[in-house]
């Protein structure tokens, strides 16, 4: 009798505990979505939307519209830009629910495989729910809605079943429904990008080591991850067939030869290392579980894509980050219990601190200022339609979407054109007048179609990129842009970029249709 008494109290402690975390984590979606505000619809996104709409219109993907991604990234988020216009509301909006909902999808899922393994930590685990849920909600800062972003939390149901599967102590059948939702959510992060395969065998070569069964490594949810894989190039090959052939080489030539692997390892690495200490003295005494193992893993791991691709941005440094820090919470779970002493209050210093320095390249934000889109609202006609003359996406995207623009271009911004040309000037420099030539010559015909395109949209508005003295002077430096850019005046400006309107003969009204 005594029993069954301490089951009912056990099953009501957790029911409360389970309420209070869910009525916090509420909280924290509430606070994120006016905390977004900072930085509103972030660069890559309002890109993909303005993709994605001329997608579904009849555009064809890397023939009329350039993207140099492969086409996963688009078809992610096709789900949302559909569904926002069955429901009749902003494209911007449909984005934000859509990854709300992929945060409640991954922390979700993977509350049920924790559950059903059963882990000792559990009981604390749910206790920090809300800190889960602010690690991707409100910490993702200017990487919110990146592919990067959503990827990883979809990623953490695959790691709760790497950690069922290495525990030891306990044999627990997953079940079918978690093992395939498990899979099809895991392949997320490698469809993004292919690079984050790293953060996905480390961890499974762990399970194999620690279980002692290599066999493992063919476990049903990775055989679906690679079938998915599989499935997904042969989809590439078939469907846009043009990135393979058109795109991918001049990303490989080009795009991919501009990062400094070893500035993003000096700018990031400080920064990892502080949440590698932290979480070796959250909780010194307790125990590297299999959830804090697989999760540590698999964020080391993900270094690896972060320095590889040498740009530094902060959405590539999210999984490897946010991935630390969830080993940092499950490691905290771990502990035998924490008591209100100078030590504790030391410790939880240290998280402070920690968190505020990995949390300042998620800061900044793109977004234009209210009075630089309201000038340029104000002296253009309605629907506009917009050029770009500078290799930053951040030059026309959301500012296009935010004074109601069409943007025509096929491509986001200059970026071929001008990485080939600084490239070919640095290749010059060095001696390598071959290289130099072929790059130079790859530049001018991407200026020579640049061109067609502003001569045929006749645009009513052109964005320049005026921090970007090296790519604009050679462009406004050759006669046939300069007579083009003399029928427009400056209307707007900030920090960064200048957008110029079309100079309206006498007598006309500005804003006429």
């Amino acid at each position: 009798m005594s029993s069954a008494a301490d089951a009912s109290g056990f099953r009501a402690t957790t029911s409360s505990v389970l309420w209070i975390a869910l009525i916090q984590s509420a909280v924290v979606f509430v606070v994120a979505a006016l905390w977004q505000q900072r930085w509103g619809t972030i660069v890559d996104t309002s890109w993909l939307i303005t993709e994605a709409e001329r997608v579904l219109n009849g555009e064809r993907l890397y023939v009329d519209v350039i993207d140099n991604n492969p086409p996963f990234s688009i078809w992610l988020f096709l789900p949302a830009i559909v569904a926002s216009r069955w429901a009749g509301i902003a494209p911007e909006i449909g984005m934000y629910l859509y990854t709300c909902l992929a945060v409640i999808v991954g922390l979700g899922l993977a509350a049920m495989i924790v559950r059903r393994a059963g882990f000792a930590e559990n009981h604390a685990l749910l206790r920090l729910l809300p800190l889960f849920v602010a690690l991707f909600m409100i910490f993702p800062g200017n990487a919110f809605t990146e592919r990067d972003h959503v990827g990883t939390v979809l990623f953490l149901p695959l790691l709760a079943l790497m950690a069922l599967r290495a525990d030891t102590t306990r044999r627990v059948a997953p079940g079918i429904a978690l093992i395939v939702g498990a899979g099809l959510c895991g392949s997320i992060l490698v469809l993004v990008k292919a690079y984050y395969v790293v953060a996905y065998i480390v961890p499974a070569l762990y399970v194999a080591w620690r279980r002692r069964n290599p066999w493992l490594l063919l476990a049903p949810e990775n055989c679906i991850i690679g079938t998915i894989g599989v499935v997904y190039v042969a989809l590439v090959f078939l469907l846009t067939p043009e990135f393979m052939r058109d795109l991918l080489p001049q990303v490989v030539n080009v795009y991919m030869k501009t990062g400094d692997p070893f500035r993003v390892a000096l700018s990031y690495g400080p920064i990892y290392l502080l949440i590698v200490l932290l979480f070796r003295m959250v909780a010194p005494k307790a125990p590297v579980t299999p959830l804090c193992a697989v999760t540590l893993l698999a964020s080391l791991a993900a270094v690896a894509p972060l320095v590889y691709q040498g740009k530094g941005w902060p959405y590539h440094a999210f999984a490897a980050i946010s991935l630390a820090f969830v080993a940092v919470l499950c490691r905290a779970a771990a502990s035998s219990g924490w008591r209100y002493n100078r030590e504790t209050l030391g410790r939880a210093a240290l998280c402070v601190i920690v968190v505020a320095f990995a949390w300042l390249p998620f800061l900044p934000t793109q977004k234009p200022a209210a009075a630089f889109v309201a000038a340029v609202k104000a002296a253009s006609k309605e629907e506009p339609t917009l050029g770009v003359i500078g290799s930053d996406i951040a030059a026309a995207h959301p500012l296009s979407r935010m004074v109601g623009a069409r943007f025509l271009s096929a491509n986001n911004g200059d970026w071929f054109g001008a990485l080939a040309f600084v490239l070919a000037q640095e290749a010059s420099t060095k001696g390598e007048l071959a290289d130099a030539a072929g790059l130079q010559k790859q530049s001018d015909a991407y200026l020579d179609t640049k061109y067609a395109e502003f001569a045929s949209h006749n645009y009513d508005l052109i964005v320049v990129q005026q921090d970007e003295p090296l790519w604009t002077d050679h462009v406004l430096g050759q006669p046939r842009f300069a007579a083009l850019l003399s029928d427009y005046h400056p209307i707007a400006k900030d920090e960064r970029f200048t957008v110029y309107g079309r100079s309206v003969p006498a007598g006309q009204s500005s804003n006429a249709q």
